[in-house]
């Protein structure tokens, strides 16, 4: 900093405290030299210096109190920006205007084509699965127009598997699924066929029944054979037919249809078992011989028929009026009997 001068007070306090009046005159000095002028500094220093206050003691402070814990701050979920809406262009109204009418035939198509289905699973028996089918038709999984399609996805549903249980036993015996089509139209066949030849109604013709037909690959033709050439003999035959039937094969009235239309039992056998009765009805009436059952079947296999067996039978019974046999001689043997017979 530049020194300052003092004014003549201040100058005169300086000379007076640091001793330097000499000549009797301010500002000068013994030898008439003028003293030099104090700087401000040093006049600054020369001034008293006020008595300082006391400080006054400071008050204690009060202890704080413990802050709780923030809770934390949930974060916030970002803000999704509001697309702008384009209004559409003139070439987007007329491809709308164009679409609608397709969409409304597709829906139509798919109304008109769950009714179709809804007849067809009541026809199949399969009336409780129009639920499914509907979730199928709405989801677009497979072609409305393609029934076989549909039926392939509702295959594993357990009604279906009921309904059509034949099939089960079939592949475990290597024979192909039949398609419901087909199957039902065993069935209606398999009916056709009972009331043609006079069973009566509600008599096995019931699903149950032709279940076992089917599983054991039973057709409308051979059906038919086990009807006519077995069961309608022995049921319209003469009683000593049928008691022949039970003394053979141990098969009453009763049984006489679940016997012939058991599909475990091959036709052939079936047909031939029902011409033994009759053979051996006919010797046991006209010679008093009773055959055995693989006797009958023999002669019945030789393709006697039980004409033939009656005209037989009546002329060895004519024989053994006239020739009996001695004291002492065996009668003939079955065979024998048969071999003198036919």
């Amino acid at each position: 900093m530049s020194d300052v001068p003092l004014g003549e007070e201040e100058l005169r306090a300086f000379i007076e405290r640091t001793g330097g009046l000499i000549g009797g005159g301010l500002g000068t000095v013994g030898s008439g030299e003028v003293a030099p002028a104090p700087t401000a500094a040093e006049v600054q220093a020369a001034r008293p210096t006020a008595p300082t206050e006391p400080v006054a003691p400071t008050e204690p402070v009060a202890p704080t109190e413990p802050v709780s814990p923030v809770a934390p701050v949930s974060p916030v979920a970002p803000v999704t920006p509001t697309p702008v809406v384009t209004p559409p262009s003139a070439e987007e109204i007329a491809a709308r205007a164009a679409e609608e009418p397709r969409q409304a035939f597709l829906a139509q198509s798919r109304s008109d084509a769950f009714s179709r289905l809804r007849t067809l699973l009541n026809r199949f028996g399969l009336g409780e699965l129009e639920g499914a089918v509907n979730n199928i038709i709405t989801s677009g999984a497979v072609d409305l127009n393609d029934a076989n399609a549909i039926i392939f996805a509702i295959r594993d549903q357990p009604a279906y598997q009921r309904r059509f249980a034949g099939n089960a036993a079939r592949a475990k015996r290597g024979l192909p699924e039949l398609d419901p089509s087909s199957y039902i139209g065993l069935e209606e066949s398999y009916r056709q066929l009972m009331q043609s030849n006079g069973l009566p109604v509600g008599f096995y013709d019931q699903q149950s029944d032709f279940q076992r037909l089917i599983e054991g690959d039973v057709s409308p033709s051979e059906l038919q054979e086990r009807i006519e050439q077995g069961y309608r003999r022995v049921r319209d035959a003469d009683p000593e037919v049928k008691r022949q039937m039970r003394e053979l094969y141990g098969v009453d009235d009763n049984a006489l249809t679940a016997y012939f239309l058991d599909p475990e039992k091959a036709a052939p056998l079936l047909t031939r078992q029902a011409r033994a009765a009759q053979i051996s009805a006919r010797g046991r009436e006209q010679a008093g011989l009773q055959l055995t059952a693989a006797s009958a079947e023999e002669l019945a296999a030789r393709g006697i028929t039980p004409e033939q067996a009656q005209e037989a039978f009546a002329r060895r019974g004519q024989l053994e009026g006239l020739y009996q046999p001695l004291t002492g001689e065996e009668a003939l043997t079955e065979q024998e009997a048969l071999g003198a017979t036919f």
